[in-house]
């Protein structure tokens, strides 16, 4: 896991959300991500690449709905199961 962020893959999850999704507005750890439309079937897909890249983990075809790309807090439990 990449040591700027800790353990807690949270407020990486959020900056890159902020950066490339919502225009700068915070994204609260339980906001529906999909279901609100916040996130494109494209930028999951960027988020995935980031994901990978910044916790130095594999996302599985199989790992890639909505019950682990749903709200931030999903995305992170995710990572962190991956990266333990």
């Amino acid at each position: 896991m990449d040591s700027r962020y800790g353990e807690d893959a949270r407020p990486a999850i959020r900056g890159w959300l902020q950066e490339n999704v919502t225009g700068g507005r915070d994204v609260p750890n339980d906001e529906p991500l999909i279901d609100n439309g916040v996130m494109t079937s494209l930028q999951t897909v960027e988020l995935v690449v980031f994901l990978e890249d910044t916790f130095g983990i594999v996302v599985e075809d199989e790992e890639f709905d909505e019950e682990n790309f749903g709200s931030v807090e999903a995305i992170a439990r995710l990572v962190e199961s991956k990266a333990a």
